[in-house]
């Protein structure tokens, strides 16, 4: 009921600016066969971490293979600050994804996908891997989320430059004031309690950094984006690292 009526897994950037060129060297733009469009972070050279929704035709298994005389890809934009612009980022494929087997696309618990991707990332000062967090970051940390999402509601206008937010990792308490039992304790929230500064349509998947390290994707949240006491909902990061880590060396 939560996601037909008042929440979306759609997201995008709300009271945000463009971020500095090339500030964000992890976050990456990914487009899919299926049209698709998300954000995801550079872990490793080799992986990128996303949201399990965002591809929500793949599940775990190798990419590029056909599915009804179509065949299915997902591209991956490293380096990038203006989409579309060319010679402005590095271009790969994604090989292969590990959705966690317990994902719930109705209430999008466990909300997490790996990417491999082929050919790896050439890593230097535009294009870099961000550090998972080992601890769970405390209420009140000011944090950045980054996407190319829209950055108007209700009209859908996605961004050309890179979009960067503050927000702030509110109490759990309050999110399960709010979203009651839609919000589990692998999640996190965070936003504005006055509303104004949010993701939305389009940065699924994206980063939500704290002190240089990776904290939160940008997961789900009210469909109205950026409303009053509605803040967005992130997976949280902390309690996935070892099933990242495990996924990824396996």
């Amino acid at each position: 009921m939560l996601l037909g009526s008042t929440a979306s897994a759609q997201k995008r950037i709300i009271g945000g600016a463009d971020c500095r060129p090339h500030s964000q060297p992890w976050q990456v733009f990914l487009y899919d066969s299926f049209q698709s469009l998300c954000g995801g972070v550079l872990i490793d050279q080799h992986w990128v971490v996303t949201a399990g929704h965002c591809h929500g035709w793949q599940a775990t298994g190798p990419v590029g293979r056909k599915w009804k005389g179509h065949r299915r890809s997902i591209t991956v934009f490293l380096g990038a600050h203006t989409l579309w612009k060319r010679g402005g980022a590095q271009i790969t494929q994604v090989i292969q994804t590990i959705r966690h087997a317990d994902f719930e696309p109705e209430v999008l618990s466990n909300d997490i996908m790996l990417l491999r991707l082929d050919p790896p990332a050439i890593l230097g000062p535009r294009v870099r891997p961000i550090p998972l967090a080992k601890q769970c970051v405390p209420f009140g940390t000011k944090c950045v989320v980054s996407g190319w999402g829209s950055t108007t509601f209700p009209e859908v206008k996605h961004a050309r430059n890179l979009q960067c937010v503050e927000v702030t990792v509110l109490p759990k308490k309050l999110c399960q004031d709010v979203y009651g039992p839609s919000f589990i304790e692998s999640q996190i929230c965070a936003g504005a309690i006055e509303g104004g500064k949010d993701a939305c349509q389009g940065d699924s998947g994206g980063a939500m950094v704290c002190n240089g390290v990776l904290h939160g994707l940008v997961s789900w949240g009210n469909m109205q984006c950026a409303a009053k006491y509605s803040p967005g909902v992130y997976t949280e990061i902390c309690k996935f690292r070892e099933w990242i880590i495990k996924n990824m060396t396996d």
